[in-house]
């Protein structure tokens, strides 16, 4: 078991300046060759999967190890963890997120950084975060879809004659996610990804965090799928009514159709305004016309009881009548002997 050495008591501005090291060269300066960081991600938690701002919350311990010869050391055999503003005095990697919208490091009660050296000159660099990335969805299976959010991990300035990236531990670099809970999702599987990619400026090293999300449909079956249901089916209740009871049949009809243009509301509340159209608008665009078609049901038996409809057919029926009349005034009376003509 390595002991540590916490150089908290060591003054920042005239540690590096001992024989400790006995470097000549600024600190805060590239090494010079190539530099290979290892990363390292332990997840805390996925705090939030927004549909309508496309992005999700995530808080980290997001390590960084490199070696510097330059803070090499033989005088103790031990680490040194250090005070963590001790790493404004150090080169780090201008590590930045691609798809960030907004990131702190956490403050509380010091700010939540950790440097550590070992003998041989490597360095952990620690930082406890918390990031909004950006993750575009495709929701046309909504609520029965999977998505793919990813974290782009990039160094800003460094092209990939300075420094290079690559996953610490392989597989087992990215830690905690089996014992992530999400409401709404369920994290299927994770795929971490290396690749260099290429701008004008130059090439540049990219690791990748991707994370494979299938939603739970238990809320939707709740909040959406059974009421639909229901209400469509209390819309047909509305057939065994008697069709004279016209206050019951108009009530039941407007009240389903309004609660079914309440819940398309809410639904389309909660996701963003996308051009495409999504599973449950067609499912719930087929409960709304069988429960609006219920509604015209009644219209057109009304119509066909105690409209225009029964007019005309009593009209129709007085004029055939009038005319059946008339016909037989017309037509002389038979049986009846003509009088005879006087001789």
């Amino acid at each position: 078991m390595i002991a540590s050495i916490h150089a908290d008591s060591v003054c920042r501005d005239s540690f590096f300046h001992t024989d400790l090291f006995g470097v000549g060269t600024p600190l805060t300066v590239h090494p010079g060759p190539p530099v290979a960081v290892g990363m390292n991600i332990d997840i805390a938690s996925i705090d939030m999967v927004s549909e309508v701002n496309m992005d999700y919350t995530l808080t980290m311990y997001f390590q960084q190890a490199w070696r510097d010869k330059r803070l090499s050391y033989n005088v103790i055999p031990l680490n040194l963890t250090l005070d963590n503003r001790v790493a404004d005095q150090l080169w780090v990697p201008d590590t930045y997120f691609l798809n960030d919208k907004k990131s702190f490091v956490h403050g509380v009660t010091v700010k939540n950084r950790m440097i550590r050296l070992h003998p041989d000159g490597t360095v952990l660099y620690g930082l406890r975060i918390t990031t909004t990335a950006a993750c575009m969805m495709d929701l046309r299976r909504y609520p029965l879809d999977e998505q793919n959010c990813t974290l782009e991990i990039e160094s800003y300035g460094y092209t990939t004659d300075d420094i290079e990236f690559y996953w610490r531990g392989d597989d087992n670099a990215v830690t905690g996610v089996t014992k992530i809970e999400l409401p709404q999702f369920s994290i299927v599987d994770y795929k971490l990804i290396t690749k260099k990619v290429v701008f004008s400026t130059g090439s540049y090293p990219r690791l990748s965090l991707s994370f494979k999300l299938k939603r739970n449909i238990g809320y939707f079956i709740l909040q959406t799928y059974m009421p639909s249901i229901l209400i469509t089916i209390l819309s047909w209740v509305s057939f065994w009514i008697n069709y004279d009871a016209s206050a019951a049949r108009v009530a039941l009809g407007i009240t389903t159709v309004l609660t079914m243009t309440t819940i398309n509301t809410h639904l389309r509340e909660t996701l963003p305004k996308i051009p495409y159209v999504k599973a449950i608008d067609m499912y719930l665009m087929g409960c709304f016309v069988f429960v609006f078609m219920a509604l015209l049901e009644y219209a057109l038996v009304n119509y066909i009881f105690f409209g225009r409809g029964p007019q005309r057919q009593k009209k129709a029926a007085e004029k055939a009548a009038s005319a059946n009349s008339e016909k037989m005034q017309s037509t002389p009376t038979s049986g009846k002997l003509s009088p005879k003509s006087p001789m």
